[in-house]
């Protein structure tokens, strides 16, 4: 069984937070969100996804007001023979913005896959905006597939911006490091690959979700990690 979950938290003139969690036996998802963003306004998303033979994200955030914070947290596994797919955009037209994009995903099978094609785009009247873009994957067995875009876009002079991505495996120093203080491999991998995920799903402002959505990430791993231990 997968999980599909996105939080949503949007503060301008009012509060508004809407949770949707659904559970996915082997059905395709396709998400579309389309978010305008006023002046002086937050939107936080923290999504979690691990379900659908093919799940596919389509994001756009647009700013249309000054001293806006925008903030993506995504989270992607894929433990099957599926397909993770997070396409977003991200548009800055004035200034004083804040983004932060952090885009990570866990493949464990061997026709397992994850996209991701991210652009930030910050135009010529958004100066001193402050943008950052990053995506990290870990690929857990032979000929696991990721596919990254990070793109970031600078019209703008007067800004600071940083993007990159970084792929691999679960690094070996740090493995080393549990079993010199007497931890098995298997629980070394399964700690480092949980704490991996933690980073996203401990954005997760309520208790009740994330620890459902903690759960379910454990419960996922520990077939994962035994046949790779």
């Amino acid at each position: 069984m997968g999980f599909v979950l996105l939080f949503f938290v949007v503060v301008a003139a009012d509060f508004l937070a809407v949770v949707l969690g659904v559970d996915l036996l082997t059905i395709d998802s396709c998400l579309a969100t389309l978010d305008l963003r006023e002046s002086a306004s937050t939107y936080k998303l923290v999504e979690f996804s691990s379900g659908g033979k093919l799940s596919r994200h389509n994001l756009h955030v647009q700013q249309v007001g000054p001293d806006t914070v925008t903030e993506l947290s995504t989270l992607h596994l894929s433990i099957n023979d599926q397909t993770q797919d997070l396409h977003s955009s991200l548009i800055l037209d004035h200034p004083r913005g804040y983004t932060n994009q952090l885009h990570k995903c866990i493949v464990a099978h061997p026709r397992g896959q994850a996209v991701f094609d991210g652009n930030v785009r910050v135009n010529r009247y958004a100066q001193q905006t402050d943008a950052g873009q990053l995506t990290r994957s870990l690929l857990l067995v032979p000929q696991a597939t990721v596919n990254v875009k990070p793109n970031l876009q600078i019209i703008a002079d007067d800004v600071k911006c940083s993007h990159g991505a970084a792929i691999s495996d679960l690094e070996e120093d740090q493995l080393f490091y549990f079993q010199a203080r007497g931890i098995d491999l298997e629980t070394a991998r399964k700690a480092l690959i949980y704490s991996f995920g933690a980073e996203v799903i401990d954005r997760i402002p309520i208790a009740y979700v994330r620890e459902k959505a903690k759960s379910h990430i454990a419960e996922l791993l520990v077939p994962t990690v035994k046949s790779i231990a």
